[in-house]
């Protein structure tokens, strides 16, 4: 526990990530006993499980590993699934597996970077080179143990924990630093492959509804409005969260589109045939963003710093992003500068296209 610190905010030093860490530790907020109670739980099952009964033995680089098996349950939301699995692409020449949750499966099914896919623990094989697990969350090292007990592990994040960070960064650099690689060969975005051909004939898609509040924009009647008024086709998007809304604009526009409630494989296909995206942070934003579209994001609460100690977002350098930010939450966002935005965003593409074409896995090395 002497190296407690270091062990819950050491990033990796292959490539700058932008985080909160300075600000967590300067806070104080690492010697809460959340914390604290948290790594020492993660510690000890580390340390059993490791030194006494030997199921953990750690490789620092997988440069000659073939085969592998990556175990992505640390955070099974979409978007920090799409993000920390980003860096699958650079594993382009091995054999990658992936078990992860059933909720997000079905999403990788058709995945050009993973040979297979599970969802439960009887479906995995074995011979795998390592083991790449997500953290040492207690969860992660129990699964680890169910299907390749004996198999040496990495991690991505290891004991990193209690902070804000750019996932889809620190997903490349922490690979990199594995492959002992100075530098990515291909765009830092998460990646997601469309498989289906379901299209929506639309200029525009739309994300309603959310999981928080705070990320929930409540004024997207002000925005389609005017941008009905440009003469903007749009289809709506959303899980069951934006039913309602989803009912409320449809009947009051009743010439916009809308599969809310669709599987998440049908809405990864519908926002890859869309020219542009709009949304708050979340899922369908992150799905838009791995399936390469330009998009519209709002943003609020989000603690994510640079090295100058500027504030960042969750997108990256290789994305083709308006942002709009909010400190407390996405609504208090003025419906206004969104419709502004997206104008800027159609502006920018005019004289950017290349960009804007989803990038075909064959292309990725």
């Amino acid at each position: 526990m002497l190296n407690y610190r270091e062990l819950t905010t050491s990033l990796p030093n292959t490539l700058f990530v932008p985080s909160s860490s300075n600000q967590f530790v300067q806070s104080g907020a690492i010697n809460r006993p959340y914390w604290r109670l948290k790594f020492m739980k993660r510690f000890v099952v580390y340390w059993v499980l490791g030194r006494l009964f030997g199921l953990v033995l750690e490789k620092r680089s997988i440069t000659s590993t073939q085969r592998i098996l990556w175990i992505n349950f640390s955070a099974p939301s979409l978007g920090d699934s799409l993000m920390d699995l980003s860096a699958r692409v650079l594993l382009g020449d091995r054999e990658v597996d992936l078990f992860t949750s059933p909720k997000n499966s079905k999403l990788y099914q058709a995945d050009p970077w993973f040979k297979n896919v599970f969802d439960r623990a009887d479906q995995v094989g074995r011979g795998y080179d390592v083991v790449i697990c997500d953290s040492y969350a207690t969860r992660v090292l129990w699964k680890k143990c169910l299907v390749a007990p004996v198999t040496p592990l990495t991690s991505m994040y290891g004991f990193l924990n209690g902070f804000d960070l750019n996932r889809t960064y620190f997903a490349f650099a922490r690979m990199l630093e594995l492959l002992d690689k100075s530098q990515a060969n291909c765009a830092i975005r998460p990646y997601l492959f469309p498989y289906l051909n379901i299209k929506t004939n639309a200029d525009l898609c739309i994300a309603v509804g959310g999981e928080w509040s705070f990320r929930t924009y409540r004024h997207w009647d002000v925005v389609i409005d005017r941008l009905i008024s440009c003469g903007v086709t749009i289809h709506l998007v959303g899980g069951a969260n934006g039913r309602d809304e989803h009912e409320t604009l449809t009947e009051r526009y009743p010439q916009i589109t809308s599969s809310v409630g669709n599987r998440l494989d049908e809405v990864a296909s519908e926002i890859a045939s869309t020219p542009i995206f709009m949304g708050a942070d979340g899922g369908l934003w992150h799905m838009a963003c791995a399936v390469n579209r330009p998009t519209v994001a709002l943003f609020a609460d989000c603690e994510i710093f640079d090295e100058d100690g500027k504030r960042v977002m969750r997108d990256t350098a290789d994305l083709i992003s308006e942002t709009l930010y909010d400190a407390i939450e996405v609504s208090n966002i003025d419906p206004h500068l969104i419709v502004d935005a997206y104008l800027r965003l159609k502006e920018r593409l005019t004289t950017d296209v290349g960009k804007c074409v989803t990038i075909e896995p064959a292309s990725i090395n």
